[in-house]
């Protein structure tokens, strides 16, 4: 007589097998909160201050002399659909400071998806006058033309200079996205510097992508994407391209950004490539992420960023320097979101 088959036990082989041929995890558990903090890079003692309700920044590793690199990691008393509402918003990050104009990126719109951009008079000169050097984020073909447009207005006066360099620089923005958009970190022009020198922010932000631990650990198809755009995204990622208006350093300044959102257990991780900045730095990458945590949500954010002032003499103190500037520009961020969801006391 045949031994009876334990029927589950059968069930549970056969899916077994399933997932071997089709190398799927059998049985794949979303990571804890606690478990994605230590990933972050959180040791166990700033998880342990993260429950009392303070923000807790904590360091990244930087693997470049012109690399700034801070994470912060915040718990909330508040549900989690109402925190990635917020991160959702394209218009502009609410995780942002600064912004004082901002708008969508469209091939469809052209040029004029840059129309609010206006530069003032001091400005306009200073792009007509531009030299390889670090006041400028520029290629030298963009300086080039500046210099023909510069001969062209002495001949010309009929338009204020503003307008005539405004209409000009609009192009070259545009140029930016519609390159990138094309052909991704790798086709962004580098920056002219003296002495024949380039800042190059697509090695920038391709080391940026890299050095990502949670992308690689839980995204890794959209890890792969995000490095090797255009590259087609994984199902369930959405991306916006935006331009936002900025005060840096006490200059206005146009900055282009890639955002990709995408779902993550009823949470959010949005990414934010800054792949055009006009001056003081050269590009950034922000991670920003909020999953559910005891009795609420911790939000975190990671931000590398690449700038020519933290290198040469006394680069170690200048490093120290801007990531104390970088941290408190988060942390005045994470207020921000604390006081629109009504959590500040």
């Amino acid at each position: 007589m045949p031994r009876k088959l334990n029927y589950a036990a059968a069930v549970a082989w056969l899916l077994g097998i399933c997932f071997i041929l089709l190398e799927i995890p059998a049985f794949a558990e979303f990571p804890g909160a606690e478990e994605v903090l230590g990933v972050l890079g959180m040791d166990k003692d700033q998880i342990t201050e993260l429950a009392e309700g303070q923000p807790i920044a904590y360091a990244l590793s930087e693997s470049r002399d012109d690399e700034l690199a801070v994470g912060v990691a915040w718990y909330l008393q508040v549900p989690l659909d109402k925190i990635v509402g917020q991160l959702r918003l394209d218009s502009p990050d609410s995780l942002d400071v600064d912004v004082t104009a901002h708008g969508l990126l469209t091939e469809h719109a052209g040029e004029n998806s840059l129309a609010p951009v206006i530069l003032s008079k001091e400005e306009a000169q200073a792009l007509l006058d531009a030299e390889p050097g670090s006041e400028l984020n520029l290629s030298p073909h963009e300086i080039d033309s500046f210099k023909t447009l510069k001969k062209t207005l002495k001949r010309t006066s009929y338009r204020p200079i503003g307008d005539e360099v405004g209409q000009h620089y609009r192009k070259i923005l545009f140029q930016r996205f519609k390159t990138y958009q094309r052909g991704g970190i790798y086709a962004i022009a580098p920056y002219a510097r003296e002495e024949s020198l380039f800042s190059k922010p697509s090695l920038e932000l391709r080391e940026a992508a890299q050095a990502s631990v949670i992308l690689a650990r839980y995204f890794p198809a959209l890890s792969k994407a995000w490095l090797d755009y255009p590259k087609t995204l994984p199902p369930g990622a959405d991306e916006t391209f935006l331009w936002v208006e900025k005060n840096v350093e006490g200059r206005l300044a146009t900055i282009l950004r890639h955002r990709v959102n995408m779902d993550w257990n009823g949470g959010v991780l949005v990414l934010t490539r800054e792949f055009y900045a006009p001056h003081s730095y050269n590009a950034s990458q922000w991670i920003t992420g909020c999953l559910p945590y005891r009795n609420g949500t911790v939000v975190f954010q990671q931000v590398r960023s690449y700038t020519d002032q933290v290198e040469g003499v006394a680069s170690d103190v200048k490093h120290i320097v801007g990531r104390e500037l970088l941290k408190d520009k988060m942390l005045k961020s994470f207020k921000r979101l604390c006081d629109v969801l009504d959590q500040c006391h």
